[in-house]
């Protein structure tokens, strides 16, 4: 019995792992993530102590791409 119910539990993590995966990832060829990633952080949480919104989930996103970095599906 404790080996079905550490079965399922393994299951049901994985499965909640694969919805929670994006379903994209940032490209750019020769692109330097980390280094575009931490300056798009910086620029778009810099006075915000850090708090995430919508509406800078999209500047975050709107630097990337203006860095040349495009989303690609997975």
């Amino acid at each position: 019995m404790n080996r079905l119910l550490s079965l399922s539990v393994a299951a049901l993590l994985l499965s909640a792992c694969s919805i929670l995966a994006p379903k994209w990832h940032w490209e750019k060829p020769g692109g330097n993530y980390e280094q575009d990633e931490r300056f798009c952080k910086a620029q778009t949480y810099s006075g915000t102590d850090g708090m995430v919104t919508h509406a800078s989930v999209r500047r975050m996103h709107a630097c990337m791409e203006g860095k040349g970095w495009r989303k690609i599906e997975n």
